[in-house]
């Protein structure tokens, strides 16, 4: 009788013991309590969740060990190990898809996608957001969704697919509409904003930066304001109302300094100074510019040191003080090159990421219609063998029919099998060829310019230095349309018109001379190739009425005829006798050779209202070179 109660005794406390290992309510306050503890000591987290995975384990709590591997894994990224990081957000991600638990999904999938964003893995970045978003999308949680959306309208903004970004900010602004969230909402604000900024859309950026500085003002978020000020301070100043800049530049270092952001500060500061030496006032822009240079140090913010550097060099050589303008000039090449070596990995990782996306793209595209092509061909074998049952006589149809569908198959197989080849090889070869140009001509002919910019100030009466200085720029502007075409696998009408805006301005406008565009057109796609050759005639015709023509008005007018395009220069200027062409000028035959390699027609005649010329240029949408 007595071992039958020792035994009993014993059982009940083995019971009550298992009892309070497996206190799911207990896994989850320690996993809640353990959160804070991974930011402010991340060792001593690792134990806790460590232990509190092995406890949720034993006792078949799934959602508690998820909660602690993810943990885990946020204790390693707060400790810069970032692939411990990455394997224990997989490991959660493994047993929240084992037991189908969709909160667990999604978490982990975002997380791993701001984690693969901070590596500049972009690609694997948007794919884990996408995931990320599916999940939250079936769980009715539209506040995440609208999260996920804002992170990828960023991760495109930051590959220069500035539709791609505007059209997940707005589906962004929708979700947190949907969700009721009225504050979250106001980061979205912030960066159509900046994305507008950007596209130069200016009217846009100070509507959508309004919305969110009121925003920010009712909810006291000194961080966000401090951005959207100085993004509204840029725009400002690009207008030319340097007064209300200056103002906003002024409380946006003010917030920055107050929640002692100092790299946020870093970046308003050195905008404001801008302002002081579009207005030639250089006092102000040393002040400036010295007081944000030992933060700069300090954070070792490379772009901006050299930024410093070079226009503190070029106030002291305006002053003659040149023991200090070498100084800082020797300091702005250091940093110049620091930078450029970082930019240079970032845009090649960024350059990879866009060829990954459209690659994966093209693939999904030619396996979709692999796919399609093998459905028809399942169909198409159904009717066939019910046929052959249905007549006797049908057997030596059926037996031709299966001829021609194994030859249609095989020839449709090795279709497939050579675009594939032709699109990687001609991926490949663009690579190669644009990264050439940007790493090595690019780079050299960068120091060119700068240093003859630092030579025709220091030798403002050098006119060879000059004329030397102004080819550089153009030869730099040349390169860049150059690696522009060859990274354009799809081209527009619209992005040709953008570029052709952006020469008119850097040509004409910013010289003083008025523009006026009239453009018809509707957006279509165009030959990157034929695009490139298209703005070369519309430079050198630009650049003809900046060099000769006195002109101070000049009309510009891109049309669309049907299935062509047609691109109008008239200049209000001197005019010259377009029947003489002397040997040495190689601009118009230039631009004949263009002409002529794709198919294209062309006319330079004098205006029959006034003294000024007429280019014209017409030709076919779909054109290609071979």
């Amino acid at each position: 009788m007595r071992r039958l109660l020792l035994l009993t005794c014993f059982l009940n406390l083995s019971l009550v013991r298992a009892y309070s290992q497996c206190d799911t309510n207990k896994i989850n306050l320690r996993n809640d309590a353990v959160l804070d503890l991974c930011y402010e000591n991340p060792q001593a987290a690792l134990k806790e969740c460590r232990k509190i995975a092995v406890q949720a384990n034993e006792c078949e709590f799934y959602i508690g060990e998820i909660r602690a591997y993810i943990r885990i894994g946020i204790a390693y990224d707060v400790l810069s190990q970032i692939d411990l990081s990455i394997a224990n957000y997989k490991k959660a991600l493994e047993i929240a898809e084992k037991h189908h638990y969709l909160k667990g999904i999604a978490s982990c999938e975002n997380n791993l996608g701001l984690i693969y964003w901070r590596k500049n893995d972009l690609k694997r970045a948007i794919q884990s957001f996408h995931k990320a978003k599916l999940v939250f999308e079936k769980m009715d949680d539209y506040l995440n969704v609208g999260a996920t959306q804002n992170n990828l309208g960023l991760i495109y903004e930051e590959l220069d697919a500035d539709k791609t970004a505007l059209y997940w900010y707005r589906k962004s602004i929708a979700s947190y509409n949907r969700g009721g969230d009225k504050d979250q909402i106001l980061d979205v604000y912030s960066n159509l904003g900046t994305a507008f900024n950007i596209s130069g859309v200016k009217d846009s950026s100070l509507y959508y930066s309004e919305l969110a500085i009121k925003g920010y003002r009712r909810t006291s978020n000194k961080y966000g304001l401090a951005i959207v000020l100085c993004n509204k301070a840029m725009v400002l100043e690009d207008n030319k109302r340097f007064k209300e800049s200056e103002e906003i530049y002024r409380e946006s270092a003010s917030l920055a300094k107050d929640i002692e952001n100092d790299y946020l500060y870093l970046s308003t500061v050195i905008n404001w100074a801008q302002i002081y030496k579009d207005q030639g006032n250089q006092k102000e822009e040393e002040r400036l510019l010295l007081e944000v240079l030992p933060i700069a140090e300090k954070l070792q913010a490379y772009e901006q040191l050299y930024k410093i550097s070079k226009a503190l060099g070029l106030i002291y050589l305006d002053r003659k003080e040149y023991q200090k303008a070498k100084k800082f000039w020797r300091n702005y090449e250091r940093y110049h090159l620091t930078y450029y070596k970082q930019l240079r990995d970032e845009t090649i990782a960024k350059t990879n990421a866009i060829y990954d996306i459209k690659s994966e793209k093209q693939r999904s595209e030619l396996y979709r219609k692999k796919k399609d092509t093998e459905l028809r061909e399942q169909q198409l074998s159904r009717k066939l063998e019910n046929t052959y049952w249905i007549i006797l006589v049908a057997i030596l149809f059926l037996t031709v029919l299966t001829l021609i569908f194994y030859f249609i198959r095989r020839a449709l197989k090795k279709e497939l099998i050579a675009q594939q080849q032709v699109f990687q090889a001609t991926n490949e070869e663009r690579k190669r060829i644009s990264y050439d140009l940007h790493d090595l001509v690019g780079s050299q002919l960068s120091f060119v310019v700068n240093n003859l910019e630092l030579l025709s100030h220091s030798d403002k009466g050098n006119e060879r230095v000059n004329k030397t200085f102004l080819m550089s720029q153009e030869a730099m502007s040349s390169l860049r349309d150059t690696v522009w075409a060859l990274h354009a696998e799809n081209m527009s009408s619209k992005v040709l018109l953008n570029r052709m805006e952006n020469v008119a301005k850097k040509w004409l406008e910013d010289n003083s001379i008025q523009v006026k565009f009239h453009v018809k057109i509707e957006d279509s796609e165009l030959d990157p190739g034929v695009s490139l050759h298209v703005m070369r005639i519309f430079q050198e015709g630009i650049s003809n009425i900046y060099k000769h023509s006195k002109a101070k008005k000049v009309e510009i007018t891109l049309v669309e005829n049907g299935e062509f395009l047609e691109l109008t220069i008239e200049d209000f200027g001197v005019g010259f006798d377009p029947d003489v062409k002397p040997d040495f000028h190689y601009g118009l035959k230039s631009i004949e050779q263009r002409v002529d390699k794709i198919g294209a027609s062309y006319s330079i005649k004098k205006s029959a209202s006034q003294n000024g010329m007429i280019l014209s240029l017409k030709w076919k949408k779909n054109s290609t070179i071979a």
